[in-house]
């Protein structure tokens, strides 16, 4: 019988800012892996982001594409959206993906994918609590948020699944996920966006083991026991 590969979880890497958790004197386990094992990053990848790729950004992405794993990523906020729209599609773990290096897919939003015998539902995006800092179209995207149509797209694919997954992968959670998520991070003062509220709706309609997200920047919320766990340094192996 033919074994299936490991799958780990972890949070935003946001281009090379958060990457040193990958390395491996942070990641030992990582560098004992094959390409059939799958990482998976909750959002803010941050590898696409300059219109006209730099040396730099080219570089880094190459390094993770020679790392021993497969890297898949779901959007988060902090993304060149228009970029990541215009990857070219190829059809993996049981629908279509973004190609973005030779062992780096982009999940898309509201799929159900099966990822070594595992049915994980990814949806990208979250409201970015920075945007007086930042410029549209170029370091913010109108893509960024979740969208209704994105919530539809996911109700219609866990209904092939009677609603029920192994794990939902986000980068911001549901209100019900985010309120102590949120008390913990960067942003204490935050209240709950459009995006947490599109996720919520969703939260009624599946079943799942664990509900895992990115975006909050912390490590301090871990509560598998109540199926959610918000992930940022630490790498996480799912079984």
């Amino acid at each position: 019988m033919k074994q299936s590969g490991r799958v780990f979880i972890t949070g935003d890497t946001h281009f090379t800012n958060d990457l040193s958790k990958l390395k491996r004197s942070q990641w030992e386990t990582g560098y004992t892996l094959t390409k059939k094992d799958v990482l998976i990053i909750a959002g803010d990848f941050g590898f696409f982001w300059n219109h006209k790729r730099t040396k730099d950004e080219a570089y880094w992405l190459k390094w993770l594409d020679d790392r021993p794993w497969s890297t898949c990523f779901i959007d988060g906020n902090h993304e060149n959206h228009d970029l990541l729209d215009n990857l070219q599609k190829m059809n993996k773990f049981g629908d279509a993906v973004g190609i973005a290096g030779h062992s780096i897919f982009h999940l898309l939003r509201g799929r159900v994918y099966k990822i070594n015998n595992k049915r994980i539902l990814t949806i990208g995006g979250a409201h970015s609590t920075d945007r007086a800092y930042r410029e549209w179209g170029r370091s913010m995207w109108m893509q960024e948020e979740i969208t209704e149509k994105d919530i539809d797209i996911a109700f219609r694919n866990i209904a092939i699944h009677h609603n029920k997954v192994d794990y939902v992968v986000t980068h911001c959670a549901p209100v019900e996920f985010s309120k102590l998520a949120i008390e913990l991070s960067y942003a204490p003062f935050y209240t709950p966006d459009h995006s947490e509220e599109f996720l919520s709706m969703l939260l009624k309609e599946v079943e799942f083991k664990t509900w895992f997200f990115g975006h909050y920047h912390t490590e301090e919320y871990d509560n598998r026991n109540e199926k959610w766990c918000c992930v940022y340094n630490k790498i996480h192996e799912i079984d």
